[in-house]
């Protein structure tokens, strides 16, 4: 019986050492990643759900993403990663047979500390063309900006010719003389070029034509950082330092489910706030 109790007594001791706290502080393992964000671009279904289906960690994912909306960059484990893009008519009960409409199945392969922009884009319509697809953009942001603005342009416009991207001070008035990016084509994506701060518009029409305007939208000016206020800076056309990229989409197919925009637009996303 001593023996029995004394061998319980070194377990218990065992134990209660085992579960102490051990001395820290303890560092979340630095691990090489890439980074991805999501644009649906496709003007004539339902929104649509973004999973990568080969591991959990460091596997970004979007819900209900609706035509002309994105997601910020999230970290992502690079490498070949298997991705799935699924319809998803949004409600309470939605009909399994729809949700589980796989519109992509593929493979795509990052690099670690890359930069992505993924775009589901074209019509998922029989018949129609172009076809959707997954358009796969590595974002090479310039990594010194210094005290100007970058930004570029990338034309997402199933259906639409090429167009010619003005960048002017407002979205009324008269055009530049000169667009900022000419004949850029359908999937085309520009470099970045450096601009000085302040209010920037994308003003697109038909290549080689000044009239009629296809779309026309204002950037995002940003605001400038407070450091009493423990406030960073958010990037905008007006704040040096930050990147941008203006998107330009085609108008929603009548009578779909994509969200309802009777004409072509610009979206505006910011690249690279000011560091």
């Amino acid at each position: 019986m001593r023996l029995t109790r004394g061998a319980m007594v070194m377990v218990g001791l065992v134990v209660l050492g085992g579960c102490q706290k051990e001395a820290g502080p303890w560092l979340q393992p630095q691990v090489p990643l890439a980074y991805t964000r999501f644009i649906n671009a496709v003007p004539d279904t339902f929104a649509t759900d973004w999973r990568f289906v080969d591991r959990l960690d460091y596997s970004p994912t979007a819900i209900l993403l609706a035509f002309r909306s994105f997601t910020p960059y999230q970290a992502t484990w690079p490498g070949a990663r298997r991705l799935r893009i699924f319809t998803n008519p949004g409600g309470s009960f939605p009909d399994i047979n729809v949700v589980s409409t796989v519109l992509v199945d593929t493979t795509v392969t990052f690099e670690a500390s890359g930069y992505y922009t993924l775009v589901h884009v074209g019509y998922t319509r029989s018949g129609q063309s172009p076809e959707a697809r997954l358009l796969v953009i590595r974002d090479s942001i310039p990594g010194n900006i210094g005290t100007q603005v970058a930004v570029r342009a990338v034309h997402l416009g199933a259906g639409l010719g090429s167009v010619d991207v003005f960048g002017a001070s407002s979205t009324s008035g008269a055009l530049p003389s000169s667009p900022l990016f000419g004949n850029l084509g359908y999937l085309g994506v520009t470099s970045y070029v450096l601009r000085a701060p302040g209010a920037l518009a994308y003003r697109v029409t038909a290549s080689g034509s000044t009239s009629p305007e296809l779309a026309a939208a204002l950037a995002p000016a940003g605001a400038a950082g407070d450091p009493v206020a423990n406030l960073t800076t958010v990037g905008g056309s007006s704040q040096a330092g930050s990147a941008l990229t203006g998107f330009f989409f085609p108008r929603s197919v009548a009578g779909s489910r994509a969200a309802s925009f009777t004409a072509p637009g610009v979206v505006w996303v910011v690249d690279r706030h000011p560091r």
